[in-house]
């Protein structure tokens, strides 16, 4: 008979995931771009959730919650974090917004890192889940480390990058008895987000598919007309086809019924012995006879 699956509550202070990415990992250029550094929640919690501490399985653990805490910000004037915040809620992730900075001085970061502490201790004391796992880096969450790990330090996990020289951004790793999963510039890679917004009601102009349309004649100077297709030049110049006195090359068989036509379809070519279309006399006369 199978064990339960331990529930993992994964709670991220974005604004540290997203900065402390940026500091360890070199970006694309100096100073990396502002999307550099961004990930996409859901699969970050995913990762966490199956890379579990050494004696235990993957098939024993399962995400229970995620929940995300973020500094207070301007939805007109920061409409990436807006547009994050819309996907996180709308995959099923809870989001604490933070309040404004103006409040006081230095409380902007220090209320997402008190949410996030309490958050933690109501989850696992409401048996919301067996497991917290924490993936931030102020140095104020320290006691809320060593209190829970003191109890129990299966119940709390830690989370952060790591530089490829190994350094970590963070002193929390040094917590007692604490599981740190430490995440390197390759794992980085497969979870991170750097979608790039479009101006406020632009659209993205289509693709072109194939060739453009153009002009049959070619647009040759002095208003000649010439043949709008490479077969059809070649055609011309082989003597095998004439050119009507407007210039336009007219479509090759087109006037023939399709129920005539050896294959039946439309604009389509067959190759019965008698056809005597222009295509089949030109390969008549580069190749033989038998062309």
């Amino acid at each position: 008979m199978s064990a339960t699956p331990r529930r993992i509550g994964v709670f991220l202070d974005y604004w540290w995931v997203y900065s402390s990415a940026r500091q360890v990992f070199p970006g694309p250029e100096e100073p990396p771009p502002a999307w550099f550094g961004n990930v996409s929640a859901a699969s970050l919690a995913r990762v966490l959730v199956k890379r579990p501490p050494a004696a235990a399985r993957r098939s024993e653990r399962e995400l229970a919650a995620l929940r995300i805490f973020i500094r207070h910000y301007d939805p007109d004037v920061h409409r990436g974090q807006h547009e994050r915040v819309l996907r996180w809620r709308a995959s099923g992730a809870s989001v604490d917004v933070g309040p404004p900075r103006g409040e006081g001085p230095g409380f902007w970061q220090n209320a997402v890192s008190v949410a996030l502490a309490c958050a933690v201790v109501e989850a696992l004391e409401r048996r919301e889940c067996d497991v917290a796992l924490v993936f931030a880096g102020d140095a104020a969450l320290q006691p809320l480390f060593a209190r829970v790990a003191a109890g129990d330090a299966a119940r709390i996990e830690l989370a952060t990058w790591v530089a490829p020289d190994g350094r970590v951004p963070t002193t929390l790793p040094a917590v007692e008895g604490v599981w740190c999963h430490r995440l390197g510039e390759a794992t980085f890679q497969t979870v991170n987000d750097d979608r790039k917004l479009q101006k406020p009601g632009a659209t993205p102009a289509p693709k072109p598919r194939g060739r453009r349309d153009r002009p049959a004649g070619g647009g040759a100077p002095g208003g000649v007309q010439r043949p709008g297709t490479a077969m059809a030049a070649a055609l011309v110049a082989a003597g095998v086809a004439p050119t009507p006195a407007d210039g336009h090359m007219p479509p090759v068989d087109a006037d023939r019924p399709a129920a005539a036509r050896p294959d039946g379809q439309d604009g389509e070519l067959g190759h019965d012995a008698g056809d005597a279309s222009p295509v089949r006399r030109l390969g008549q006369r580069l190749f033989g006879r038998q062309a």
